[in-house]
């Protein structure tokens, strides 16, 4: 059973996450998750912004580089997303994009915008019964960041193995069924240190990318802060990997 208490749902504003990123068990990259220490308001919600940086390094970069930016604006009441964004730079490839979702809508307003000066360009709506798929396709990261933040806030003190928990996005939507299972406890070696550590595995619809099951893993700290430790995920061409490194303003 999961509580969803007061004390367990405070998001850390000015917290910072370093991690390493690797691949075949090598570094190809950094990332960082940053929580702004300050309120946003967006149409009639207060919200938390949460952004995360990822970068290539080393032998990565000089074959393709690697500068992306995917943001969040979650409401302080109930961690729903109010806002996403994405500045991509993927070698040649660049995409920058906003997208709005509305109260009270069964769609999302795509703001799209010029890949030099970030100026929008062109706005269009996408149908969450029809465009579902390509919403999550196209957003993946950002719902990951929203998830992550949704599951930071529950209370896991009475938690047992393969207990399920569900993402509340799209609970309204038969075609998008998001859910975390929860797996065991477990002590894991870290930058920061050996950390008790609370295990999950995401429900991934059947696909030709992921090797097996429950092929991606997460780990969160087994403490008040619940923070992301590590994610593992198994596809078809290797592991891929992204374990902690530093952090700073953690309660």
């Amino acid at each position: 059973m999961f509580y969803f208490s007061e004390e367990n749902s405070k998001v850390n504003r000015g917290e910072t996450l370093t991690y390493k990123v690797l691949f075949l068990g090598f570094s190809a990259g950094e990332a960082k998750m940053i929580i702004d220490s300050d309120f946003y308001p967006i149409t009639n919600s207060i919200t938390y912004k949460v952004d995360v940086y990822g970068k290539s390094v080393g032998i990565f970069d000089l074959f393709t580089t690697v500068r992306d930016n995917w943001g969040v604006y979650l409401d302080t009441a109930s961690l729903k997303p109010i806002k996403f964004y994405q500045y991509l730079l993927e070698g040649n490839y660049k995409k920058n994009e906003i997208l709005n979702f509305t109260d009270n809508s069964d769609s999302i307003e795509i703001i799209r915008l010029d890949k030099v000066s970030k100026l929008p360009i062109e706005s269009y709506n996408l149908h969450f019964e029809d465009d579902i798929k390509k919403i999550i396709r196209s957003y993946f990261m950002n719902y990951w960041i929203s998830s992550v933040i949704y599951l930071r806030s529950l209370d896991y003190s009475e938690v047992s193995s393969n207990s399920k928990i569900s993402i509340p996005y799209f609970e309204n939507n038969e075609k998008f069924d998001y859910k975390m299972k929860f797996l065991r406890r477990e002590m894991i070696k870290t930058d920061i240190g050996e950390i008790n550590a609370l295990v999950f595995a995401p429900k991934i619809p059947e696909n030709k990318l992921f090797k097996g099951d429950e092929a991606v893993k997460f780990w969160l700290s087994d403490d008040i802060n619940t923070v992301p430790l590590k994610l593992s995920a198994k596809m078809n061409f290797g592991t891929f990997e992204i374990e902690i490194s530093d952090y700073s303003n953690i309660n």
